[in-house]
């Protein structure tokens, strides 16, 4: 096994948009290349200015997050210690649509931060070819 130094780790997102359907759970990926593990640094979710989700001191920080989010988000702390900061968002509302970046503060790295588009699709009428409100003979 080969292990390399906080320095020689970027922090990689997505290149693509990730959708996800309202009322569903999605993973935003996100995890330093090649691998380090973070599980002694702090691992810092934003979108715009919001925290959406801060790890710090080796526990997840709830204080700091903006409510919107507060018990619907999660770290994979099992995978931190192979470098993957990935989140999961649980119950996808319209409103968490939006550019998510993820952020190491103190990689000493030229890439320190990572970039993901959630979009948010709406639920769609579920009921196709089922039942109908028609009641008219």
């Amino acid at each position: 096994m080969m292990f390399v130094s906080a320095g020689e780790s970027n922090v990689i997102g997505s290149d693509k948009p990730v959708t996800v359907t309202v009322g569903d759970n999605v993973i935003l990926p996100c995890h330093l290349e090649p691998p380090f593990d973070v599980t002694t640094l702090t691992v810092e979710w934003m979108r715009d200015r919001e925290y959406v989700h801060v790890y710090r001191s080796t526990k997840d920080d709830p204080g700091s997050q903006e409510k919107n989010f507060r018990g619907r988000t999660f770290l994979f702390h099992e995978e931190m210690i192979r470098g993957n900061i990935s989140l999961k968002l649980t119950n996808v509302t319209e409103l968490d649509a939006g550019s998510y970046t993820c952020n190491v503060p103190k990689l000493e790295s030229q890439v320190r931060k990572g970039f993901i588009n959630l979009t948010v699709e709406p639920v769609e009428n579920r009921n196709k070819g089922g039942q109908t409100d028609d009641i008219s003979k």
